[in-house]
């Protein structure tokens, strides 16, 4: 449904308002999320040149977060009703901040979209406005009132998400080394200069979630996790850097302790099983031992057969080896966070989501960065798998060139993440990531553009699942017009 002909007269509203931003960068640097093919590295983010002018009000924020003890009787400054269902777009807080939210206010007003998925703590770790308190340091004046903004997205009935890039982080790796990884005498950053916060460690965590505090008392209805997991490759570098396990050094990951319940219980009923058909090979023996009959012979035979049978049976014991325990303490750190996460923000009345790879719904699990789809949607409201068509290799779901074909792609994909849905007692809501951008880097004749025709695609492949909710991507927050955003 469209928005009525008051949008008009908010939109000459949010054109005063941010008039007195003028003098903001208005050059949008493309900042990617989190979307890596199996194979592929994480795309190269190009750096944001900071403002070089301070804003001269603060944000109307408090500094401080309150302690899960203390249990506040939460009331948000703002308001806003959960849609029929969600239908967002991302915006950097460059955009949110500076001269390109009016045209994203209007895209949202004019069509059938209703959410805005908002940078609060983006790629490089700053947090996109300046808050009071311990988190100050950590902040830039991209958003220059965060509060107006929030009062704005009311007033145009636009559901909020706060998008909390989490362990991805050069600027607390760069104060904090000890929070992060070193590579000899240095701090070690990936092949694109990113630095990583250690998901072993509970400050890393605190730094998250008092981050998801401070955007959830500014009034955002939903906190959404992004780059939940170890670096991409970890598991080929984890004996080469020196890091912290913190408390889970000594720790039996929980798979191990789930293991050796099931094997132990597995051994128990093979011997059980094992011991009755002993009984029976001896009765067998005895019986063709006093009577040499054809019969009893068969009978002796099939005793034989039962016994060789059952040991091919036999339960083989589990991977306890320490590059398995260290491998699974991953996982256990990773969807511990989320878990932690959630339980800190159940007092605010916020939803919590996760973005994860579209592959980790493909496979039992992805321990070497440590993402387990099954656990971390376990701890979530809401899913938000990144499926976008070209970031899959080639062959994926048996598809030649899975960017050329986003319909197919999308509707393989979503058979996988039911799979996985089907195995869990309470799934989340699924709310996919898709594609509105061109991936020219994978080369020629392995890519198609991208438009509106491949946005609708992605979007009907979804409906004919079942999903109705899903949130699109474009780095430089340049969505393609004419789209059918309810199929």
């Amino acid at each position: 449904m469209r928005k009525d002909w008051l949008s008009g007269i908010m939109l000459s509203l949010v054109l005063a308002l941010f008039a007195c931003s003028s003098s903001d960068v208005v050059v949008e640097s493309p900042n990617p999320s989190e979307q890596p093919s199996p194979v592929a590295t994480e795309v190269v983010p190009i750096a944001m040149p900071a403002p070089t002018t301070e804003p001269t009000v603060s944000p109307p924020v408090s500094s401080s977060t309150p302690a899960p003890s203390q249990a506040p009787a939460f009331d948000p400054p703002v308001h806003y009703e959960y849609p029929d269902a969600v239908r967002g777009i991302y915006v950097t807080g460059w955009s949110a901040g500076g001269a390109r939210m009016p045209k994203l206010l209007s895209l949202v007003d004019s069509t059938d979209l209703n959410a805005m998925v908002i940078d609060i703590k983006d790629d490089d770790g700053y947090i996109t406005f300046k808050p009071n308190g311990k988190l100050a340091d950590f902040g830039q004046p991209y958003i220059r009132d965060l509060g107006a903004l929030m009062k704005l997205l009311e007033e145009h009935h636009i559901y909020p998400i706060a998008r909390i890039v989490s362990f991805k982080d050069t600027v607390l790796a760069k104060k904090r080394p000890d929070l992060s990884y070193v590579d000899g005498s240095s701090l070690w950053r990936n092949g694109n200069g990113d630095g990583f916060i250690n998901p072993f460690l509970k400050e890393t965590w605190e730094h998250n979630v008092d981050v998801a505090k401070l955007a959830a008392e500014l009034g955002f209805k939903e906190i959404q996790f992004d780059y939940v997991r170890f670096p991409e490759g970890f598991e080929s570098r984890d004996k080469s850097l020196t890091y912290s396990m913190g408390d889970y050094k000594e720790k039996k990951p929980s798979k191990f302790k789930e293991e050796e319940k099931t094997y132990a219980e597995a051994s128990k009923k093979y011997e059980a099983d094992m011991a009755a058909l002993q009984i029976k090979l001896t009765e067998a023996t005895n019986t063709y031992n006093a009577d040499k009959t054809d019969t009893n012979k068969k009978g002796l035979d099939d005793a034989q057969k039962s016994v060789v049978a059952q040991k091919k049976e036999a339960p083989k014991a589990p991977d306890f080896s320490e590059k398995s325990r260290l491998t699974q303490l991953r996982v256990d750190a990773v969807s511990d966070f989320v878990a932690y996460a959630k339980e800190q923000l159940s007092t605010y009345g916020v939803k919590v989501s996760v973005d994860i790879f579209g592959y980790s719904a493909t496979l039992p699990e992805a321990p070497g960065i440590g993402q387990n789809f099954n656990r971390i949607s376990s701890s979530v409201d809401v899913i938000s798998s990144m499926i976008y068509p070209s970031h899959w290799s080639d062959g994926y779901f048996g598809i030649p060139k899975p960017d050329k074909e986003p319909y197919r792609l999308v509707a393989e994909y979503m058979k996988a993440e039911k799979k996985k849905f089907g195995e869990m007692q309470k799934p989340p809501l699924s709310r996919p990531w898709i594609q509105d951008f061109t991936a020219s880097w994978l080369g020629a004749g392995n890519y198609i553009k991208y438009g509106m025709a491949e946005v609708n695609e992605q979007i009907k492949a979804l409906s004919d699942a079942g999903v109705r909710e899903y949130l699109i991507w474009n780095a430089n927050n340049s969505y393609s017009e004419g789209v059918s955003y309810i199929p």
